[in-house]
């Protein structure tokens, strides 16, 4: 059966996989997606797909992937990563998988190499300093523009499509003088500012954690959702080591009861020996996956009271084994 589709997750490690995957393919029809829609369903797949760098569906053609978390999911369904169509490996990168098992039989262009390099770092948040990952480096630069086209699902839909099909054509430099893609890092900009007033007016240090290491955002108490980027969290708590980010699910603009989960290592984790794993700490609260430097989850809460009780019991266990891990 032939391949007539990409499904690949909406973020720059999902823009470039499919551009790799499209190259070597031939393939030119794309689907954005997250992760939970394709463990509940809402994203439908059919054996004519390739998945990137996303839970491997029940239907699916080839999966490619690098998240540990649902590498256990295809194990707990009786099947052999082996045997299925595509490759696995807990790569920086799912871009990094998909170039390695394509890489013997198709010819890319020069500059791919260098692409999927950079994707690497950002994938994996591989900074050392404060200055590094605040450097405007290209790539950078484009998931910074990925970031601020999440709109509408259609607008956002079209930019990711025109981001592949930029990312097939030149480098990430090459990317980067499209005006549309400028205008969108502009807005990123904005984005930034209002989200460190968010950071200013939202964020704290939970009781158990007596030497600050993880600052918590707690969003909840908004009625719109915020347009808010987590990481710059570290740039008001610069000495922190993680940051937390809960905030309320909204379904088609609408707030809910349940609760959103995210999490990351701070680049100071990266010049440290650790064992703290964030993918592991939502696995181990049953709630979502990850990597060992980020993840995220959800829970469900029947009503604003359960809603509380979950926040601060769920927010006390993520603490206490982010000490356990020390």
């Amino acid at each position: 059966m032939p391949y007539t589709r990409i499904v690949t997750h909406e973020d720059l490690d999902g823009v470039v996989s499919a551009a790799v995957v499209s190259l070597a393919t031939g393939i030119r029809q794309f689907f954005f997606t997250g992760p939970e829609a394709i463990q509940s369903g809402r994203t439908p797949t059919t054996e004519t797909d390739i998945i990137c760098d996303l839970p491997c569906p029940i239907r699916f053609g080839m999966w490619f992937d690098h998240h540990t978390g649902n590498l256990a999911d295809v194990e707990l369904r009786g099947l052999d990563p082996e045997k299925i169509p595509g490759k696995f490996s807990p790569s920086p990168s799912c871009a990094r998988v998909v170039l390695e098992y394509f890489r013997g039989s198709t010819d890319f262009p020069p500059f791919m190499e260098s692409t999927v390099d950079r994707t690497d770092r950002v994938d994996s948040f591989d900074y050392k300093t404060m200055e590094e990952w605040r450097e405007p480096l290209p790539e950078k630069l484009l998931a910074d523009s990925i970031r601020a086209a999440y709109r509408t699902p259609r607008s956002m839909h079209r930019y990711l499509e025109k981001a592949v099909l930029l990312l097939q054509q030149g480098s990430m430099e090459d990317a980067l003088s499209d005006p549309e893609v400028s205008d969108l890092v502009t807005a990123f900009g904005d984005m930034e500012r209002r989200s460190l007033q968010l950071v200013d007016q939202d964020a704290f240090f939970h009781p158990d954690d007596a030497n600050r290491e993880v600052v918590i955002v707690d969003l909840t108490r908004h009625n719109r959702k915020p347009d808010f980027i987590r990481n710059t969290a570290f740039i008001r708590y610069p000495g922190a080591l993680a940051v937390l980010l809960v905030q309320s699910r909204f379904l088609r603009g609408r707030k809910t009861n349940d609760l959103a989960f995210s999490m990351s290592l701070s680049f100071l984790m990266n010049t440290r020996e650790h064992h703290r794993d964030i993918g592991e700490i939502m696995r181990s609260l049953n709630m979502g996956d990850g990597h060992p430097g980020a993840g995220g989850g959800r829970l469900s809460c029947r009503s604003k009271d359960e809603m509380i009780k979950i926040r601060g019991a769920t927010l006390a266990s993520i603490i206490r084994m982010w000490k356990e891990m020390a």
